[in-house]
């Protein structure tokens, strides 16, 4: 029997920046990340099926063989050798490869979603598990909005100032395979100051105030994402333009570009323009939480 279907929201670098590289080769961040209440992938468990991963949905061709949900219960496989833990159905609506955070999602959802269904993984410490899947599947597993930095391992709760609505397009071009290490290669990062200190959470009393501080602090992985992906440029110029629109920036290492809005009203507006003007996109309104 089916459980109830298990949301996997889209993650937003409202910003992201790169702080410098790490002397272990990773790069130290800081990111204003929120999620998307109404665009994401669905993940179904059913309980007396066997343990399999059937794939389905708009973008399930593009995933490929390996994905992060395979390798979430691999994890619990290993670590829970007894337990039955059912077949999952991954119904993919994101685009692959986004900087939005899908594959991350999917995996903080099927975490979610087996230890609903299994005691015995209630009882684990998902967070640590979380960790060994990838740096944005902690995060992924509150998929509330919230302050990442380290390598996204340290998460702080931000709250929302207000309702704020997003626009997410992809242009629905081909990605390598590793286009988020290119991204860092061309962004070419300067070894992290050994004074480096942390900074505080920012205090946003209005959404004026986040915006603002979004605009300020923008994604340092931008630039390079234009070079790899000369699309980026052109949908932020659509998105800057559009009625209402207060910002418009990257998300991740791209191709994936947000604009932000007061009101779902003018967000709704902001897709109706762009699917008729750019049919070829991956287009989606959403409120933020």
């Amino acid at each position: 029997m089916p459980l109830k279907p298990e949301f996997a929201p889209a993650k937003i670098n409202l910003t992201l920046e790169i702080l410098g590289r790490r002397s272990d080769g990773y790069h130290e961040l800081r990111s204003l990340v929120a999620f998307a209440a109404d665009a994401g992938d669905r993940l179904t468990l059913t309980s007396d099926a066997p343990a399999l991963t059937k794939v389905e949905g708009l973008f399930a061709n593009a995933l490929g063989h390996a994905n992060l949900v395979d390798a979430t219960v691999e994890t619990l496989t290993r670590i829970l050798p007894n337990v039955i833990l059912g077949g999952l159905t991954l119904e993919k609506n994101l685009p692959v490869a986004a900087g939005i955070g899908g594959g991350s999602a999917d995996a903080a959802a099927a975490l979610r979603l087996l230890s609903a269904a299994h005691p015995e993984i209630a009882g684990l410490d998902l967070t640590v598990i979380a960790r060994t899947l990838g740096a944005d599947v902690p995060v992924c597993l509150r998929s509330r909005s919230a302050i990442m930095t380290g390598i996204g391992e340290t998460i702080v709760d931000f709250e929302l100032p207000g309702e704020i609505f997003a626009i997410l397009a992809n242009p629905l071009i081909e990605v390598p395979d590793n286009k988020t290490a290119e991204v860092f290669r061309l962004l070419r990062a300067q070894p992290l100051p050994a004074d480096a200190t942390s900074e505080r959470p920012p205090v946003l009393s209005s959404i004026g105030e986040l915006i603002r501080y979004a605009a300020t602090r923008g994604n340092s992985l931008e630039a390079p994402a234009r070079e790899l992906f000369p699309q980026v440029g052109a949908m932020l110029s659509e998105l800057a333009k559009l009625p209402r629109c207060r910002l418009a920036q990257l998300s991740g290492a791209g191709p994936t570009c947000f604009a932000l809005f007061d009101t779902q009203q003018a967000a709704s507006l902001g897709v109706r323009i762009l699917k008729a003007s750019w049919p070829q996109w991956w287009v989606a309104a959403t409120r933020l939480i």
